[in-house]
């Protein structure tokens, strides 16, 4: 079984606005809302695929039972720790006249020292019936940067495979456990490496310095150029086809999705790549 990290789930809101300018007043008819936050569309993906998923995380006030009861429509079972507060709602503002996006994401619940040892007796349970751990989004307020990188370890205890899709520090962290595959796009490998990636030599070198600690795989993302896979004994660029893009919310989480299937059902390397592509 799949479990995906949700750690800071959110409701996200979608609207569409021709000409969005600052400063002016919209009433908004065209409004798309759904569960979100990076776990959550892990767990969504891999669901309609085919997979059983577990989501676990923490939730807040009403936005989070709303999450959670959305998960679970999916088919997804659920292990969310009760907190303090309200769960995120995150706005997306699309203008489909200048092809432009804007994003106001709230921080969300502070998450407490009792919250996060109520977690961690569920996230041992979930563990022994783990093949693939997704770890993917940012950490709420409350949490440290290396959360990532213990539970990793505790998962590959387990002979669990885990997956790590985060940035920044978060991402440095992570790194350090060693995670069987990472899933940066390029601003992300390229703060990782400490540099600019202008070319796909500079990406594949950012990529062998993530396989050189210990790192299994490294799939980059590239948006319309595709992705590129890093692995001790092989190289692969996937070209996706040429598609009209009406946004772009989710799609590296789906990548990480087929990636996570294809794990899980054994798939070879390159037919797990393609898999993840497709998402």
């Amino acid at each position: 079984m799949i479990t995906a990290l949700s750690l800071s789930p959110a409701v996200d809101k979608i609207y569409f606005i021709d000409g969005f300018e600052t400063g002016k007043l919209y009433r908004v008819r065209n409004i798309v809302k759904s569960a979100g936050g990076k776990g959550i569309n892990v767990a969504r993906v891999s669901s309609i695929i085919g997979e059983k998923v577990n989501s676990i995380g923490f939730k807040a006030g009403e936005t989070g039972e709303w999450l959670e009861t959305q998960l679970k429509r999916m088919g997804v079972n659920t292990c969310f720790i009760e907190v303090e507060g309200e769960s995120r709602t995150n706005i997306n503002i699309i203008d489909t006249v200048k092809n432009l996006e804007t994003e106001i994401l709230e921080i969300g619940p502070t998450i407490k020292e009792k919250d996060i040892a109520a977690f961690m007796d569920e996230f041992e349970k979930v563990l022994k019936d783990t093949t693939v751990l997704v770890c993917s989004g940012g950490l709420p307020e409350g949490i440290q940067a290396g959360f990532y990188r213990m539970l990793i370890e505790k998962a590959k205890l387990c002979g669990v495979k885990t997956i790590l899709d985060t940035s920044n520090e978060m991402l440095i962290e992570g790194i350090k456990a060693a995670p069987y595959m990472v899933k940066p796009n390029l601003r992300e490998l390229g703060v990782y490496a400490g540099k600019q990636l202008n070319s796909l030599s500079d990406i594949i070198e950012a990529c062998k310095s993530i396989i050189n600690a210990g790192v299994e795989i490294v799939l980059t993302s590239m948006g319309a150029e595709g992705a590129l896979l890093v692995s001790r004994e092989e190289i692969m660029r996937a070209i996706v086809p040429d598609v009209e893009v009406v946004n772009t919310i989710g799609s590296g989480d789906s990548t990480v999705a087929g990636c996570a299937t294809g794990i899980n059902r054994g798939y070879s390397l390159d037919k797990t790549l393609r898999l993840g592509m497709a998402c």
